[in-house]
């Protein structure tokens, strides 16, 4: 199974001075791994290179020394990464304005419950991280996990079945390999 341990890690003060570099590379590899599903949503397929990214910004943005810290950040994030048979994955939910907001919170509650990936013809739908409801709101960015449970088609698509919100994005077959690979960890 991928992992990131201590030693993928920059300490914070050499990260710092890379640090534009590496959010323009992650930039495009993010742009290769990120489903539009219509004004609202978009998806991003996690891997070793997204995650590390996200571990590493946040003992820059924290100015983290102690190993203790850093294996903390590590372990937290380290649950988005892909593997035994699992795609993993961000759900952005995007408003506009405070306004907008509130009409995000009543009209698309619990939407990250209707978020799924249809592979070959079986809908696996997306496990939501436990938590990040907050009352009447919720965040805005969800991590979900599709269990593929053996499914190895590149036939796949994001469905989003929401009584207020319904799109269908069909995922290129270059990501979908991509995805199976990071899933199954095949080399």
């Amino acid at each position: 199974m991928v992992s990131i341990t201590i030693k993928d890690v920059l300490p914070w003060r050499e990260y710092e001075k890379i640090r534009m570099n590496e959010i323009r590379k992650i930039s495009e590899i993010k742009k290769s791994r990120r489903i539009e599903l219509g004004d609202r949503l978009s998806l991003l397929f996690e891997n070793k290179d997204t995650v590390l990214h996200q571990i590493q910004e946040m003992i820059y943005l924290d100015r983290l020394e102690k190993e203790k810290d850093i294996e903390e950040v590590i372990r937290i994030y380290s649950s988005l990464l892909p593997g035994n048979g699992k795609i993993k994955a961000t759900l952005y939910i995007y408003a506009y304005s405070m306004n907008d907001l509130v009409n995000v919170y009543k009209t698309l509650n619990k939407v990250y419950n209707s978020v799924f990936l249809k592979v070959g013809f079986k809908f696996i739908q997306g496990e939501p991280e436990a938590g990040r409801e907050q009352g009447e709101s919720f965040s805005t960015v969800q991590y979900l996990t599709f269990d593929l449970q053996g499914e190895r088609s590149t036939n796949m698509e994001i469905h989003v079945l929401h009584e207020n919100y319904k799109v269908t994005a069909k995922i290129p077959e270059e990501l979908a390999k991509k995805l199976l690979k990071e899933a199954y960890d095949e080399s």
